[in-house]
């Protein structure tokens, strides 16, 4: 059985075929009144057509914002230092609890997915970053600052599993890994406007121009998703999504080994690379490594060129093929943990060919962790995707927060040039997440 079909026959979409019928649909409850999931089908006419790519694209760019809003504040450290007169320890308050809220509202997203439909959801995140955007512009007090974060990591939430359901309705099954790669490669740029670009805008525009152009151009996104974005292809003959009970679908998609897995990898691999991004690699650049705010900008652009580039790779490569995806994945977990024991264990100043190694090297890592979606996908049906998503999520979000607080508390203790030991416990999350992936490895292709 090729991928294509194994995927399919496991969760729904088909890239042939009528859709269910009414009747069918019906048919498909048992005795508990619950559908059986796994024998519904969306309809197919619609699938992998260029009116696809343009929602899919609308929705993309939703995650684009949601990626600059996310990572600004990593390159933007150094200014919220001297405009929050705060310390290390204060401003990794700020980044945990944009991404704890981020993080607590992961399942939730994947529900609100399934149920309420991309559309709303899409148009509603969008609108909460801006505002956050807005306050953060005007904010000079810690509060109001804090208070912009939590509304831009409440609105973060809400974008990439919505690209991802999405993606899992207008896309067969065959297609669905390259979409959730070219997702992942819209979000880098991103994530590149928040580097260099943005160094530039703050020392050129100042803080507050910066982030209100942010805000209104986020404002932009919300409109376009409201105008290009459908849940749906179609209506007529469509079969109605199975509705399962939240405690019923989350233990499903927990019970799947590819969901597990897909946990446990994006925890290793987007955990360590958003914890660098998100917040400390402009100050380890700048404070422990001697950089300029400049030098760091494009350092850090070298690091999520590289979560570019190998996400485009690992999209054409590794989606859809297990053994490669798992080969890819397990190599790059390897790779990231050589990458932090580097950055403890060196003595003194890094040269800077072997910074951009190392950065280069852990933002490839991240963009494997893309994978993780797929492997959850495949295992789980498609009414239940967006659930599934939001697991997997929560996995690297969960080691974001736990390294970004865990790095500021032992600087605020240890000194703010203190990296080589403020940066072992991002190593071993690293090894934890490690473990759990290769606890849950399908062993079957």
């Amino acid at each position: 059985m090729s991928i294509a079909r194994e995927a399919t026959s496991v969760s729904g979409p088909t890239s042939t075929g009528p859709p269910a019928t009414a009747a069918a649909t019906t048919a498909l409850s048992g005795s508990s009144g619950v559908p059986d999931a796994s024998a519904w089908t969306a309809p197919a006419g619609h699938r992998d057509t260029g009116r696809a790519w343009l929602v899919w694209g609308a929705g993309a760019a939703c995650y684009v914002a949601a990626l600059f809003h996310r990572t600004s504040l990593g390159v933007a450290a150094p200014e919220a230092l001297a405009r929050f007169a705060t310390g290390p320890g204060v401003l990794a308050l700020f980044t945990a609890l944009q991404l704890g809220v981020y993080l607590v509202l992961q399942v939730p997203a994947g529900i609100l997915a399934d149920r309420w439909g991309p559309r709303r959801v899409l148009t509603g995140g969008a609108v909460a970053m801006a505002l956050g955007a807005g306050v953060f512009a005007a904010s000079t007090a810690l509060p109001a600052g804090i208070a912009a974060r939590v509304l831009i990591g409440a609105g973060d939430a809400f974008m990439f599993t919505n690209v991802l359901r999405l993606a899992a309705h207008w896309f067969s099954a065959r297609r669905y890994g390259l979409v959730v790669g070219l997702t992942g490669l819209a979000g880098s740029v991103g994530q590149l406007v928040a580097t260099l670009p943005l160094t530039a805008s703050l020392h050129q525009l100042g803080w507050e121009s910066t982030f209100l152009a942010a805000g209104a151009v986020t404002i932009l996104v919300a409109v376009t998703a409201v105008v290009l974005v459908r849940d749906h292809g179609t209506t007529s003959g469509r079969a109605t999504a199975p509705v399962e009970p939240v405690r019923v679908a989350l233990r499903a998609a927990a019970a799947e080994r590819g969901t597990r897995h897909g946990f446990w990898t994006h925890f290793v691999l987007m955990g360590q690379f958003v914890a660098l991004t998100a917040l400390w690699g402009a100050p380890w650049l700048t404070t422990g490594q001697g950089r300029s705010p400049g030098e760091a900008g494009a350092l850090l652009m070298l690091c999520v060129l590289g979560f570019t580039v190998g996400t485009l790779l690992l999209g054409r490569l590794a989606a859809g093929r297990p053994r490669r995806s798992r080969a890819a994945t397990e190599t790059l977990i390897a790779a990231s943990a050589i990458g932090w024991l580097t950055m403890v264990l060196w003595p003194g100043q890094m040269p800077t060919a072997v910074v951009i190694v190392v950065l280069v090297v852990l933002g490839a890592a991240g963009s494997a962790g893309m994978l993780a979606f797929d492997t959850a996908r495949s295992a789980n049906p498609e009414h239940r995707s967006g659930t599934a998503a939001g697991v997997v999520n929560l996995g690297g979000f969960s080691c974001a927060v736990l390294a970004q607080l865990a790095v500021g508390w032992v600087l605020q203790l240890a000194g703010d040039t203190a990296y080589q030991l403020a940066f072992l416990p991002v190593l071993g999350l690293v090894l934890i997440g490690a473990w759990g992936a290769l606890r849950n490895r399908k062993i079957t292709a």
